[in-house]
């Protein structure tokens, strides 16, 4: 005798159960081991006083904040009110942080350091007037940083909407297997 549609219906609601909970376990291991990743290279970067280009660290100390902030956000300039020696201090600084922060194939490695460069050779000069030479290079270092904030904004966009999906993916499978449980328990 064949079996029942009431028997055939609690073995298949069985099997989807089954495969909806390996489902969901997978789900929610891989949002568990991306967490715990993303914490451990977070906790390493903030050991380490590495900040991102979002200036998040709080611990960075606080004058490699400002010159971290003129690299990514501002413009590396030196204030006529600072001596020479001050000046030549600022411009290396800012030069080791900037080549000590992107490797050589950075896409704005080359633009960054010819306009810090052309900062560093007229550093004894008036801010105005080294403004005006450097300016040309600014702009194309300045061109690249917003084009690298614009690359990581759209790659942040689509983490978070792959994430809301899987997201998403994973409730609907919850409440389905809600259903089945609850028709089962019926």
């Amino acid at each position: 005798m064949p079996p029942s549609a009431s028997t055939r219906y609690e073995e298949y609601s069985k099997s989807e159960v089954a495969f909806i909970e390996a489902e969901l376990k997978d789900w929610f291991l891989s949002r568990r081991f991306a967490m715990e990743r993303n914490m451990a290279l977070k906790n390493a970067l903030d050991a380490g006083n590495f900040t991102g280009l979002s200036i998040a660290n709080a611990e960075l100390p606080a004058a490699q904040k400002v010159l971290w902030s003129d690299l990514v956000q501002g413009r590396p300039e030196l204030e006529d009110t600072l001596s020479t020696n001050a000046k030549a201090m600022k411009v290396d600084m800012y030069m080791k942080t900037f080549k000590d922060s992107t490797d050589l194939d950075h896409p704005c490695r080359i633009p960054g350091s010819q306009y810090l460069q052309c900062v560093q050779e007229g550093f004894k000069e008036k801010a105005q007037v080294r403004q005006t030479k450097c300016l040309p290079t600014f702009n194309t270092f300045d061109a690249c940083r917003k084009g690298v904030l614009q690359q990581q904004a759209a790659a942040m966009e689509n983490a978070m909407v792959k994430q809301d999906i899987m997201d998403r993916r994973a409730k609907a499978l919850f409440e389905r297997r809600s259903i089945l449980l609850d028709t089962r328990a019926c």
